[in-house]
């Protein structure tokens, strides 16, 4: 039910419902009364602001001669008595003010003087400044005169040199790095000739490469530096030709000679379990899965190696069999495989195969190092996993299996394999006694 605001005699319009009537009253209503909390008079709500900075009898004022110092504050209906009864005081105020302007002006009048004679000062240097001033313009004449000379000369030269080519950029190579998947283009400036005229202008180069298919040629770089980097693509692998041009100012030298680059095929090996069929010697053992498992070592397609012979072959590394095979009892023992030219590989993991000789047990591996290398030179080699003191890592029976991690940190793209004894078997001897070796990861083939 709507009724009337109980203040609708005095303005308020408001139509609310009967049960909202005191939250009206309390919170909305702008024609109801309130006291003031400065006089104690009721006023409108609504006017209660005006009221108390204009009307309010209690508002705070400032003296009228807060000016000259009185600091007295007080209501506004008492500030006429304050005014009638502080006459003494107040005259005392505006003598001490008077006094201190008195001695502002003197200061004053003292400063005027002085700027009286600064100024002086001041046109006497200015008419001197004048004169220095037609002194420079006349000799600023002569040497515009000079200036124009030497600009016109100066631009001839320019344009000369501008229009000279320099010469062609020579030793352009690509080389691709497994590592960051990219091609490195490097290329060699020709020096101009002993007796060429110097040049102002640096010699900026131009890196083109024509994409696979035929598509049109993209500028891969421009700059100043003698390299670059292209990463081919992978959604449209193909050939990749490249061609670099030197450039001064307008002028260009003509491309150097092409240099086609193909990227590498790329083969993913992933871990199953211990000498399942999907690791990287199965694949070249099968040529890729497509024909009948050979040891890769005995056709040829990898090479095995070892610091020296005991029993068995080099080859029985990678030939997926169990088998008694180990090198003589010398310290710092190692067995290696190289994957042959155009092939890179980047472990993740590898499995090691103790021999089936029941009685070698004791002369498992404990402690060595998986390392790799691009050349196998000495120095070049490593560390890929490393392993000390380890009796348990391969388990003690005959043609026991363990598979082991490469941290991402310590992989890269690698030639050669090599497992390396860096310490004596539960034995206490120093044979390397190994059956098989597995790994999984990526393999690049095809890598110039």
């Amino acid at each position: 039910m709507q009724c009337h605001c109980p203040n609708h005699g005095l303005g308020c319009t408001a139509m609310i419902g009967v049960l909202d009537v005191e939250h009206h009253l309390g919170a909305a209503c702008e024609w109801r009364e309130e006291e003031c909390d400065q006089c104690h008079q009721q006023v409108r709500r609504a006017e209660m602001a005006r009221h108390k900075d204009t009307t309010c009898a209690r508002k705070p004022m400032a003296c009228g001669y807060a000016d000259v110092g009185c600091p007295n504050r007080c209501a506004q209906e008492d500030l006429a008595a304050h005014e009638r009864d502080g006459v003494v005081a107040h005259m005392g105020l505006l003598k001490r003010c008077l006094a201190d302007t008195s001695a502002d002006l003197v200061k004053t009048k003292a400063q005027l003087a002085e700027g009286r004679a600064s100024l002086a000062q001041t046109q006497h240097d200015l008419a001197q400044t004048k004169a220095e001033l037609a002194r420079c313009q006349t000799k600023l004449a002569q040497t515009k005169e000079q200036t124009q000379h030497d600009l016109v000369a100066a631009a001839r030269s320019l344009f000369d040199q501008l229009v000279l080519p320099p010469p062609a950029p020579d030793g352009f190579e690509a080389h691709w790095d497994p590592t960051s998947s990219e091609v490195a283009l490097s290329w060699r400036p020709v020096p101009p000739p002993p007796d060429a005229a110097p040049r102002p202008m640096p010699v900026r180069y131009r890196v083109e490469a024509s994409l696979p298919h035929g598509r049109a040629r993209a500028v891969i770089y421009l700059g100043p530096e003698c390299r670059c980097w292209y990463r081919c693509p992978t959604s449209d692998p193909g050939a990749v030709r490249f061609a670099v041009v030197a450039m001064r100012g307008l002028a260009e030298s003509r491309p150097s000679r092409d240099v086609t680059f193909t990227p590498p095929d790329i083969v993913l090996f992933t871990y199953d379990h211990d000498m399942d069929d999907r690791g990287l010697f199965y694949y070249i053992g099968t040529q890729g899965r497509t024909q009948p498992w050979q040891n890769p070592a005995l056709a040829g397609w990898v090479t095995a190696t070892r610091s020296s012979d005991g029993v068995g072959k080099a080859s029985d590394l990678t030939g997926r069999q169990p088998c008694n095979s180990f090198t003589t009892d010398e310290p710092n023992s190692w067995w290696q495989v190289d994957l042959g030219a155009g092939r890179l590989f980047t472990p993740t993991r590898y499995t090691l195969r103790h021999n089936d000789n029941p009685k070698n047990v004791q002369y498992r591996l404990q402690s060595w190092r998986l390392e790799g290398s691009v050349d196998g030179a000495d120095g070049n080699w490593r560390t890929l996993d490393e392993h000390t003191n380890e009796p348990n890592a391969i388990p003690a029976r005959p043609d026991a299996m363990a598979t082991f991690a490469v941290a991402p940190e310590r992989a890269f793209p690698a030639r050669r394999f090599r497992v390396f004894m860096t310490g004596p078997s539960p034995s206490g001897q120093n044979y390397l006694d190994l059956s098989d070796l597995e790994m999984y990861g990526t393999l690049f083939r095809g890598v110039s």
